[in-house]
């Protein structure tokens, strides 16, 4: 086989991470989730304009214990080969943008 290839491979494959490069990883998709719930939350709370938007509360309570518990789960366990840790990271990370263009596109309900 071609060296390279076999570099490549032992790269993606390998289950070796920086301890400080899963801190900060872990705490930027935490922040960014808790970021992203804890506004649409604190706009329920504040707002009585959303008072019909219950469902998507505790939606998004849901949401946000599932990531956390994943977040949790990738930082804790060592044995996920880079390349799917890192498809994992990047579908978190584009689940809250979608889910928070979603929430914030809502509008006001008609009382």
């Amino acid at each position: 086989m071609n060296p390279s290839f076999d570099k490549l491979k032992e790269n993606i494959f390998s289950t070796n991470y920086s301890r400080w490069r899963n801190i900060i990883s872990t705490s930027l998709l935490a922040f960014a989730c808790l970021g992203v719930v804890g506004s649409f939350i604190y706009l329920y709370v504040t707002n009585s304009g959303l008072s019909c938007y219950k469902g998507f509360l505790i939606f998004s309570i849901i949401w946000l214990a599932a990531e956390l518990i994943l977040i949790v789960y990738l930082f804790l366990w060592s044995n996920i080969p880079r390349f799917a840790r890192d498809v994992i990271k990047i579908n978190i990370a584009f689940a809250n943008i979608w889910f928070g263009l979603f929430i914030f596109s809502l509008k006001g309900c008609v009382e």
